[in-house]
C-alpha cells in the first residue's frame, strides 16, 4: 500500500496497530501479518500502485511461456529478484495482477518493491513509438494543462490509457511526460486553460534551497518529473519542514 511518509507509516503500524516491522528502508517498510507467513509492505513511491497483491506461483517463467494459453498479457518477461522471479501481467478483464515465485531459494530475506523495470505494467526499457491522437485525446479527457498534471490522479489515467495503446511494451511514465512535452512545443497539445493548483508559499530561503538543489538541472527541469533525480529532489527539499511538500506541490514550485 502507498503512504504519504514512511515514518509516520511506520510509527502507526507498529506502535498504535502493534504489528511486527521486518524492515524499513527510505521509501519501504514490511511487516508481518498474522499468520507469519504474509507481509504487508508500505511503500511511498508515486511509480507503483497506491494498493497490490503478489501472487505467490510454482514458476513465473513457468506462467510466462505459457501466456497464451493463460490470457495474460505480461508487461515484460519476468524479472529475477532475490529470491526468485517476479513478472507483471494483467488478466482477460485488465486487472493487474503482480507473480511471484521462490525459484531462487530462501537464503536471502525479501522485501518486494512491487516494481517492474520502470514501475508498474511500463514495458521494456525502451523507447517507445508517439502516438499523438491517442495522447491528445486522454490529456484532453483531463481538463488540467500538462504544467498541472505530474503526480496527480489525472496523470495517472493519462499513463493508464496512452500505455493501453502500446500493448505489452508500453512506455514509462517519463515517457508518457516527455511524449507530452514533446507535443506542447510542437504546438499540437491544446490549451485547457491555466493550472488548478498553485504553487505554494515558502520562504526566501526555502526557494534558495530548491534553487541549489536543482543546480544545473534548472534549464532542463520540464524533464524532471518522474525521474529518480526528481525523487532525490523531493526527499532532500522535504528534509526540516514542519510539514512536507507533496511531489506534484515540490513540481508546482520547479516549474
Amino acid at each position: 500500500m502507498r503512504v504519504p511518509s514512511i515514518e509516520g507509516a511506520v510509527r502507526y503500524y507498529r506502535d498504535i496497530l502493534g504489528m511486527k516491522l521486518i524492515k524499513q528502508e527510505a521509501r519501504l517498510a514490511s511487516f508481518k501479518m498474522g499468520d507469519e507467513s504474509t507481509e504487508l509492505v508500505l511503500h511511498s513511491d508515486p511509480d507503483l500502485p497506491d494498493q497490490a497483491t503478489y501472487f505467490l506461483v510454482e514458476s513465473v517463467r513457468e506462467a510466462y511461456k505459457k501466456r497464451k494459453e493463460l490470457r495474460l498479457e505480461f508487461a515484460a518477461p519476468p524479472q529475477p529478484v532475490s529470491r526468485g522471479y517476479r513478472a507483471t501481467a494483467r488478466d482477460p478483464w485488465g486487472n493487474v495482477l503482480l507473480l511471484l515465485d521462490r525459484s531462487g531459494g530462501e537464503d536471502e530475506a525479501l522485501v518486494e518493491d512491487a516494481k517492474a523495470p520502470a514501475g508498474l505494467f511500463a514495458g521494456v526499457e525502451q523507447k517507445v513509438a508517439v502516438k499523438p491522437a491517442a495522447l491528445i485525446k486522454a490529456y484532453e479527457a483531463t481538463g488540467r494543462t500538462a504544467d498541472d498534471l505530474p503526480y496527480t490522479p489525472h496523470f495517472e489515467a493519462v499513463y493508464r490509457d496512452y500505455s493501453a495503446e502500446h500493448g505489452e511494451q508500453g512506455p514509462t511514465r517519463n515517457e508518457v511526460w516527455r511524449h507530452l512535452l514533446n507535443l506542447r512545443k510542437g504546438g499540437k497539445l491544446p490549451k485547457l486553460g491555466p493550472a488548478r493548483s498553485a504553487a505554494p508559499e515558502i520562504t526566501d530561503e526555502q526557494r534558495a534551497h530548491l534553487l541549489e538543489l536543482l543546480g544545473e538541472d534548472i534549464g532542463r527541469r520540464d524533464r524532471l518529473p518522474y525521474s529518480e533525480r526528481f525523487d532525490k529532489l523531493v526527499e532532500e527539499f522535504n528534509k526540516g519542514l514542519p510539514r512536507k511538500i507533496s511531489p506534484h506541490l515540490v513540481w508546482r514550485l520547479v516549474a
